[in-house]
């Protein structure tokens, strides 16, 4: 079996984690590929990974040359299944529906609408294109059961929809490359000594919110006044979020630090891991946080419920209840014994459940069920 999986090569976050983590656990399982558009962090990264990988350079978005280029690649090479991953790979990929013979997968790692919420541009040109684009596709993969039923109630064929949740490499122990008072002094962090660390990473956007932990900031301090916050992450949101950390009166306690090249760095040395959109799908900030057995708060939205437990191996509050999150962050913070359970039974389920090995176990299964049906919508 032999699949070609295509994406922008731009990808960060929990899309890089996919598909970089479903790639390499597929080494060896089947002969699977990876196509990129930019030379960015996924295409590096698998490249010097041993993923088989090729550039195709898209000088511009609406560089519609790569799309002649794409069929040759995939008629050349033989591939039984073409697999996207993200919007510009979505669009392109679709306009080869009339050409292709092969079966095209796509997975859907967040809810597409929206994608490009706060910026008006966007939102009107490349979410409507991937509206569109997304009804080409003979089969959809959703990495959660409510992704899945999302796309039933957007009227996609609920029998060409497969679950399949996000994995994680559970093979090592993580080793962070940087001790916790090593990378707090390359963040910049300052913090009193034994001060609790609450962390929240994601990229500085609307749909994920952090607004609503800076919200809940005072009344944590009230109880805990040695705890500090770090905000890690980059976008558009950051000068709107610095702005109400000065109006709360909160700036001296919470520290944004940008973008963390290495997570594992940022996992080790906080103490409770955050998270607060409005919006998810099968986060992978929460399956990373895992592994350093970090007690978890977030929101219960998307696929998020399908992972924790509310109250067993993490806590779940309404997005946008800022004074649910004070609360479990004031219980967390004033009994170590708890947090170090819910901690180790957070990794525990997750290493159960999760694991890039089982995740490419279903993409095989899936695969050789589309390619079995014979047949393309």
């Amino acid at each position: 079996m032999k699949v070609l999986h295509v994406t922008s090569g731009g990808d960060t976050g929990g899309g890089k984690s996919h598909i970089l983590g479903l790639l390499q656990a597929l080494q060896g399982e089947i002969d699977a590929h990876i196509l990129c558009f930019l030379d960015g962090p996924v295409y590096r990264e698998a490249a010097a990974g041993g993923i088989p990988a090729r550039l195709l350079p898209q000088e511009r978005r609406y560089d519609l040359s790569v799309v002649g280029k794409l069929r040759q690649v995939v008629e050349e090479g033989g591939y039984d299944l073409v697999h996207s991953h993200g919007s510009r790979a979505n669009f392109i990929t679709a306009l080869l529906k009339r050409w292709l013979k092969v079966p095209l997968v796509t997975t859907i790692h967040s809810d597409y609408e929206l994608d490009f919420l706060g910026n008006f541009y966007k939102q009107l040109v490349y979410t409507n294109l991937n509206k569109l684009a997304l009804r080409f596709f003979d089969y959809y993969l959703a990495v959660s059961e409510h992704f899945r039923q999302m796309l039933i109630a957007r009227g996609f064929p609920g029998d060409r929809i497969f679950t399949v949740y996000n994995g994680i490499d559970l093979s090592q122990n993580p080793v962070p490359s940087l001790a916790k008072e090593a990378f707090l002094a390359r963040a910049g962090v300052t913090v009193p000594p034994g001060a609790p660390l609450v962390g929240t990473m994601g990229r500085l956007h609307p749909v994920k919110d952090q607004a609503v932990l800076l919200e809940a900031v005072p009344a944590v301090l009230e109880k805990f006044p040695e705890t500090r916050f770090i905000i890690a992450g980059d976008g558009a949101e950051g000068s709107n979020l610095l702005q109400k950390a000065r109006k709360l009166g909160i700036e001296g306690a919470v520290h944004f630090i940008g973008y963390v090249a290495e997570p594992g760095n940022y996992f080790n040395a906080i103490d409770i891991n955050v998270l607060t959109s409005r919006s998810e799908s099968f986060p992978y900030v929460l399956l990373e946080g895992a592994l350093y057995r970090l007690p978890t708060v977030a929101t219960r939205v998307g696929g998020i419920p399908e992972l924790i437990v509310d109250g067993e191996n993490g806590f779940l509050f309404t997005p946008g209840d800022s004074r649910a999150l004070a609360r479990i962050l004031n219980r967390l913070l004033g009994d170590g014994e708890l947090r170090r359970q819910v901690g180790e039974r957070f990794y525990a389920h997750v290493r159960d459940n999760f694991s890039t090995a089982k995740m490419a176990a279903a993409h095989i299964a899936i695969y050789k069920e589309i390619l079995a049906a014979g047949t393309r919508r």
